[in-house]
């Protein structure tokens, strides 16, 4: 399939997604969760944990090309997690749970930050980060790299992916780690968030981080 095409449908596909999604500035979620007062965010979560084997500092390029080190946010609970700019469900859902996350806490984006890393960089550029990143209504930093970089970040937080190429030069799927990582203020992780994990039980335990 000619490249120039594949980009257009997937940013179509990524349009129709966020269009269904969202509607008019709106985000569609269960029946009653849009105006959910913070007291009445789930009371019963787990505590946070302390998970010593993964995680720690790491050095990519954001979606300006400028380099950029976790470092730099301490301070600030982030949201961190893998993708690819071509991922149908997975990467786009966690992306709007995060900004309904913010909704719900009634914070700005810089009290939590949300950190996308993509396990492509060979088709994700740069610009490719920043064009995908600018559909979503969170101010979101995305992160690439050299294919070593990338797989000493995936290596260091546990992670995994695995590039279905087979004979396909630039139309492929990348199975990759699913895991939104709760990193604190000093840079460790502290929760593992799954992919059906609700927008409500997320700001229910990243609010123990404010």
């Amino acid at each position: 399939m000619n490249k120039g095409f594949t980009e257009k449908f997937n940013l179509l596909l990524t349009s129709l997604f966020f269009f269904t999604l969202f509607g008019c500035g709106k985000i569609e979620t269960k029946q009653g969760e849009e105006s959910l007062p913070l007291a009445q965010l789930p009371k019963n979560v787990p505590s946070l944990k302390d998970y010593g084997g993964i995680g720690g500092n790491f050095t990519l390029t954001d979606q300006y090309g400028e380099t950029f080190s976790l470092s730099e946010l301490e301070g600030h609970p982030v949201l961190l997690f893998f993708g690819y700019t071509y991922c149908p469900d997975i990467c786009p859902i966690t992306l709007s749970k995060a900004a309904r996350v913010y909704e719900l806490l009634g914070i700005p984006p810089e009290s939590i930050r949300t950190i996308f890393i993509s396990v492509d960089p060979e088709r994700d550029t740069v610009e490719k980060i920043r064009e995908y990143l600018a559909y979503f209504q969170i101010d979101t930093i995305g992160l690439n790299g050299t294919r070593e970089e990338i797989d000493a970040v995936v290596q260091q937080y546990g992670g995994h992916y695995d590039l279905n190429r087979k004979n396909a030069v630039d139309n492929y799927f990348v199975d990759h780690s699913t895991y939104t990582y709760l990193i604190d203020q000093e840079g460790r992780v502290r929760f593992l968030f799954r992919p059906e994990d609700e927008p409500t039980y997320i700001a229910a335990v990243a609010k123990q981080l404010l």
